[in-house]
């Protein structure tokens, strides 16, 4: 028998109208507020993939040169700019910056601007196509991180997300490279090595067991600097659909995290409660090329 969160993914993910949608949710119960604010914080965009409220930001690690960089960008349109080492945010470009972490010839770091919706989705998917007709590559020393806006969470909801991403990480794993899993990778420590953590509620907290150090599969410190939740396990790529699904991973997950606390493993990504059907088909079908 499915949870109430299956059946609501269920109908959410389902090709019928948004009256269809209206009287499904009602016949589960669901209030007229709620079912209101279901129907108005998603959109459906390409891969069946969903807009909604939360802001986000991606950094792409790879090897591209600048010069096919100029040239692909000037097809694509992409806004970028090339700067030195930093963590400035307010930027509405493009930025690459050098990272002593990325092994291989014209290694570098791309930082998108804030973004969000729909709107946000083209931006990041040109930018994408920008890279990838630029001939960018990736290597296992590449990692692709994705901030998610946090600034409106309540301190017990920011220690939420990390509780629940310490209940889905074993989980999450399987759809992960085999450097990103566990503490293969020094950048992006296993949050399983803090079981503090699910009894955190504060901020602080939250900081305090992950030891101020910010090279975790999530990120305590990036709230100080950016107000945002850092999620930094995912394997390099440039390609399109893998990026976008984890951008709607995080963001669900943060989402989901303002209302609820995991107390216990999910050990199916059937039973993950954030995602529609359709999502943990994709990340069913990473899994099983991944093992």
């Amino acid at each position: 028998m499915k949870s109430l969160n299956e059946e609501v993914n269920d109908i959410r993910a389902a090709a019928i109208s948004r009256n269809a949608k209206k009287q499904a949710y009602a016949k589960l119960g669901i209030t007229p507020y709620e079912i209101s604010l279901l129907l108005s914080a998603e959109i459906p965009t390409a891969y069946g993939l969903r807009t909604t409220a939360f802001t986000f930001g991606v950094e792409i690690e790879c090897n591209v040169a600048h010069g096919a960089i100029r040239t692909a960008a000037h097809a694509t349109g992409m806004q970028y700019e090339y700067q030195g080492y930093n963590h400035t945010d307010g930027h509405a470009f493009f930025k690459f910056v050098s990272d002593g972490s990325v092994r291989g010839e014209n290694a570098i770091e791309c930082v998108s601007p804030i973004l969000k919706g729909a709107d946000g989705k083209r931006t990041l998917k040109n930018a994408l196509k920008t890279l990838n007709q630029a001939g960018a590559t990736v290597n296992k020393s590449c990692g692709l991180h994705v901030h998610i806006g946090a600034a409106n969470l309540t301190p017990e909801q920011y220690a939420n997300v990390f509780i629940n991403y310490y209940y889905l990480e074993t989980l999450i794993d399987t759809f992960m490279a085999n450097s990103r899993r566990g503490n293969n990778n020094g950048y992006c420590a296993s949050l399983r090595n803090h079981p503090g953590l699910i009894d955190c509620k504060t901020i602080d907290a939250v900081k305090s067991e992950l030891d101020f150090d910010r090279y975790h599969k999530v990120n305590p410190m990036s709230y100080g600097r950016h107000k945002t939740i850092e999620f930094r396990q995912h394997q390099g790529s440039t390609d399109e659909k893998k990026i976008l699904n984890w951008v709607m991973f995080c963001g669900r997950l943060v989402e989901w995290s303002k209302k609820h606390r995991l107390d216990a493993d999910v050990t199916s990504i059937d039973a993950i409660p954030f995602l529609t059907a359709k999502e943990k088909g994709f990340f069913k079908s990473r899994s099983n090329e991944l093992n």
